[in-house]
């Protein structure tokens, strides 16, 4: 099971993207920001991006076909909403 208490938190993910890898499974946790371009004015918000997909490959080198992302709030909550999923992915091998 993955848990991230005390190896990540919002400060972090600010400055970088925080990635892993667990029994087969590797993933990525990283603020996104969206321009939201249908509200007046245009309205920037920030999310976190978790993705995971199959080892052996790096992110780069592993087609967006096998990669599977979410999107959860760019707040401590969100960090562990995203871990909650990682652990549903992996459990159902959705990697």
């Amino acid at each position: 099971m993955i848990d991230l208490h005390g190896d990540i938190s919002i400060p972090f993910l600010k400055k970088s993207r925080f990635t892993g890898s667990y029994r087969g499974m590797r993933y990525e946790l990283d603020g996104q920001q969206y321009k939201h371009r249908k509200e007046e004015p245009e309205k920037t918000e920030t999310v976190l991006r978790a993705v995971v997909w199959p080892e052996p490959l790096a992110y780069d080198r592993t087609p967006e076909e096998k990669k599977h992302s979410r999107d959860f709030p760019f707040e401590t909550e969100g960090i562990w909403q995203a871990v909650a999923w990682l652990n549903e992915e992996h459990e159902a091998g959705h990697f």
